[in-house]
């Protein structure tokens, strides 16, 4: 019964907003103000990614590359949280450690200019390029294939896998695990992010319940990879503010 009080309005609210899960999200939504993203911040900003981009990222830093579509979904994340083309251009060629200068330019620059709207056709009209991809749009993709890093790990990865990964993120209560199993039978992908989500912070969560300083509407289920950046960083930060308990 507590399960039941605590997915209903879950469920109410993706009913609302899953199938058009872009039109509730807005360019810059993701944005934190006041903080500088840059390329030499996002390893410490990857503590406040999602699992999906939090794994992009964790493969690109062991294998200093990823495959076009990873490089894409990581890559217009990265715009959605805030940084800019010149220091994304940084992040990728600092990241391609075995790639020359000639390579990375002939290879992968003219990417990253299209997805920011830099360079291309119609679909970059007004120099806006690509929109972040939505959980929707990420859980929908069915061409994740052996060695590919994109996709959601919640939908595309064996339950094992999917466990193993969770557990290397720091993710080892066995009564969140035994939830996002069940979860994941059961086609529940976006509680299953938001059940780690609540795990990760409840902390904060508890704390800007109590306080009033978020109300319920701050705390909706989310529907966005940026969404979850932003409201990660977010509480971690309130937690640190002056006259809060450590």
């Amino acid at each position: 019964m507590d399960e039941d009080d605590r997915l209903t309005p879950i469920l109410n609210h993706l009913s609302k907003n899953f199938g058009s899960a872009e039109s509730v999200y807005s360019e810059g939504e993701g944005h934190v103000d006041g903080t500088a993203i840059t390329a030499s911040s996002i390893d410490s900003l990857s503590q406040h990614f999602p699992l999906c981009m939090r794994n992009l990222h964790t493969n690109l830093r062991k294998n200093h590359h990823l495959k076009h579509f990873g490089r894409l979904q990581y890559t217009l994340f990265l715009k959605g949280i805030g940084l800019s083309l010149e220091e994304c251009i940084i992040f990728w060629r600092q990241s391609f450690k075995g790639k020359t200068d000639d390579e990375f330019n002939s290879q992968y620059k003219y990417n990253i200019r299209h997805a920011y709207g830099d360079v291309g056709g119609d679909v970059n009209r007004r120099g806006r390029g690509y929109p972040p991809y939505s959980c929707q749009k990420i859980l929908s993709d069915n061409n994740v294939g052996i060695g590919q890093t994109h996709g959601c790990p919640y939908r595309h990865y064996s339950v094992d896998n999917l466990v193993g990964l969770l557990q290397s993120t720091g993710v080892s209560d066995k009564e969140v695990l035994r939830g996002v199993r069940e979860d994941v039978g059961k086609q529940r992908y976006h509680i299953a992010c938001n059940r780690v989500f609540e795990f990760s912070h409840k902390s904060e969560i508890k704390k800007v319940k109590e306080d009033g300083t978020w109300t319920q509407a701050d705390l909706d289920t989310i529907v966005h990879p940026n969404t979850y950046f932003k409201r990660s960083y977010l509480l971690k930060q309130l937690a640190k503010a002056p006259g809060r308990d450590a």
